[in-house]
């Protein structure tokens, strides 16, 4: 472990140390929002570890852990009059947590006008592998201090009246059936396990239970039925730990890609599942991919349960939904020499 990794760790401020950066001639003013739940409680650990490092690197940090996602706006402004910022542009709102806690950040930040930074602390961390971000908290925090602002898109669900779900944002990858299937036996079935064990024991469990549904999509205006396993709609390209699922998205494009895998017996599937987590899944006969700024995804009537959508991780309500895109939706501190579209 190098002189400021060891720094960080121990939340003293690595600025100071042999190998640290010297302070940057701009200060930033920053807004840690913090998931203490994320990464199995690792996520507030190394929230309060970051407060230290930007002060050794000579920025002013404050931490917020707002008690549930409305609560977080609010926080966000009072962090932002306590700092004495004057304008949107002085500071940079920051996810520390897993992709869920970065979802938020970005729709929030997006509405107030604040660059979005990401220190990663999740499970899966899918937003930092689309963005070429570093999973370091470190290496992240170097990002957030010393890096560019660029304007990345944001992804936008908004979900028939009927379903009573509200709108929500996505940075990186939503989807309906499969996947959300996952995350909801991940989250309410209490396996007992957390993290990727977890995921994994939920993924063998939803694969072996779970049933394609008959869906109508309109893909900008262009209407087809597929039955499908799962449609992944991707601002970015990545899963959680490097999964590429939408190989093609770049989340500065303007556009969504998504992803269908159509519905499979177990012998496509025995072979399907190692090319998905290759990336190398969308030249088989079971997978159908689209470059689309608008998607709508419905059922087809006579459901009796329609699938669950999930959007970075979370789940946020079930189909029909139309997903759309907003270019440029958000600006996000990124890596110098390097852009969201990596």
């Amino acid at each position: 472990m190098t002189a400021r990794r060891e720094a960080f760790r121990l939340g003293q401020k690595v600025g100071t140390y042999p190998g640290g950066f010297a302070a940057p001639t701009q200060r930033r003013a920053v807004i840690l929002l913090s998931n203490p739940a994320a990464g199995g409680g690792a996520g507030a650990q190394v929230a309060r570890q970051a407060v230290h490092t930007f002060a050794g690197l000579g920025h002013k940090a404050v931490l917020v852990s707002p008690p549930g996602p409305d609560a977080i706006k609010p926080a966000v402004v009072e962090a932002l009059r306590s700092l004495g910022v004057t304008g949107p542009s002085q500071a940079i709102l920051t996810a520390v947590g897993g992709d869920g806690t970065v979802r938020l950040a970005a729709e929030v930040a997006a509405d107030l006008g604040v660059p979005l930074g990401i220190i990663p602390a999740g499970t899966g961390n899918g937003v930092a592998y689309s963005l070429g971000l570093p999973l370091d908290p470190w290496e992240a925090c170097r990002v957030i201090a010393t890096g560019p602002v660029v304007a990345c898109d944001l992804g936008r669900i908004e979900f028939a009246p009927e379903t009573g779900d509200r709108p929500t944002g996505f940075l990186n990858v939503a989807g309906a059936g499969l996947d959300a299937a996952i995350t909801e036996t991940y989250e309410r079935t209490g396996l007992g396990l957390r993290g990727v064990p977890g995921y994994a024991v939920a993924a063998l469990r939803s694969l072996a239970s779970h049933a394609p549904a008959l869906l109508d999509l309109t893909l900008d205006g262009r209407p087809l039925t597929l039955s499908a396993l799962l449609v992944a709609v991707g601002n970015g390209p990545f899963y959680g730990k490097g999964i590429r699922i939408v190989p093609s998205a770049m989340p500065a494009d303007g556009f969504l890609d998504v992803c269908v895998v159509l519905e499979v017996g177990l012998a496509d599937l025995s072979t399907l599942v190692p090319l998905v987590l290759l990336g190398r899944h969308t030249g088989h006969p079971k997978v159908r991919t689209f470059r689309v700024r608008e998607a709508f995804i419905s059922p087809r009537p006579g459901a009796t349960k329609p699938p669950l959508v999930q959007a970075d991780g979370d789940l946020v309500g079930r189909l029909p939904a139309r997903f759309s895109v907003i270019p440029g939706g958000v600006r996000l501190v990124s890596q110098a020499g390097a852009d969201s579209g990596a």
